[in-house]
């Protein structure tokens, strides 16, 4: 990889994670070009080299945070391949691991779904293939879906501050939630 390419690679994830900070801090309603630059310590024509528009950057922002559920749940489904239902174990340690969701999916997800719901295509993508997975892989992929969407569930009220549990006990959830795929789904 060039110095330029490395540079331009560089600008392009500051870009991103100024566009998260200020859709997080300031709600996607205020996500804009020039809120970006200023954020980033970047010019408005910076930016826009980039991004030459909010949606691009909007678009940019889900296929990272795509990129990412992608990595996380790769990475944790080996660690489960002895257990029925890998991928469900996986999707359930992602949900737990609010270190990357903090960062990325309210400000991401949020915005792009504020501004331009079409533009969630990767993340609906990346959960269907998911979803595929595990109707390979038990005989009750409802059941399944049913433990993720529980532990999604459990993510969400955290990361809206509705939770009527501390962020600690989220983990011993998650964990019921491993111990009941492990029990009933087929």
């Amino acid at each position: 990889m060039t110095s330029r390419r490395r540079l331009s690679t560089n600008s392009r994830e500051s870009i991103l994670d100024a566009a998260q900070r200020v859709a997080l801090r300031d709600g996607s309603a205020h996500l804009t070009i020039d809120a970006v630059a200023r954020e980033s310590g970047l010019s408005k024509g910076g930016v826009l080299y980039h991004f030459p528009s909010k949606e691009a950057l909007l678009a940019a922002m889900v296929e990272r945070l795509a990129a990412v559920l992608t990595q996380i749940v790769e990475e944790r489904r080996p660690a489960h391949a002895h257990r029925r239902c890998p991928t469900l174990h996986a999707l359930l340690d992602a949900s737990a691991s609010m270190d990357w969701l903090h960062s990325q999916a309210p400000s991401a997800l949020l915005a792009a779904a504020a501004e331009r719901p079409e533009l969630l295509a990767p993340i609906r993508a990346e959960l269907l293939q998911y979803r595929v997975r595990m109707e390979q892989e038990t005989r009750d992929p409802d059941l399944a879906m049913l433990l993720w969407a529980a532990a999604d569930g459990l993510m969400l009220q955290l990361l809206l501050g509705v939770a009527p549990f501390a962020a600690e006990r989220q983990n011993a959830l998650v964990a019921r939630l491993h111990d009941l795929a492990d029990t009933v789904v087929p």
